[in-house]
């Protein structure tokens, strides 16, 4: 639970998200981040999960987080998809 914690608290501080979960899937190594923020207008999705990808660059040298699954929005695209949105891994928006 403490790695979650983190996680977020380094996305709050970093991309100061209107929201944010962390999930763990297996064990507390394969975590799923949701993340809206504002960070992301503009960005294509490769983009935008590159920004995160590089706020966690030492946990995931490290293998404390051994797969990180990222679901990224800018408010806008939220706003418009989030009725549908699922928390499963295979979904795709």
């Amino acid at each position: 639970m403490q790695l979650l914690n983190k996680i977020e608290e380094k996305i709050k501080e970093k991309l100061k998200p209107v929201f944010v979960e962390v999930i763990d899937l297996r064990g507390g190594d394969h975590i799923q981040v949701i993340i809206v923020s504002s960070e992301f207008e503009g960005k294509t999705l490769v983009e935008q999960h590159k920004v995160v990808y590089d706020i966690f660059s030492e946990e995931m040298k490290s293998n404390e987080i051994h797969a990180l699954t990222l679901k990224t929005y800018s408010p806008a695209k939220w706003e418009k998809n989030k009725q549908s949105f699922s928390r499963g891994v295979d979904h795709a928006i």
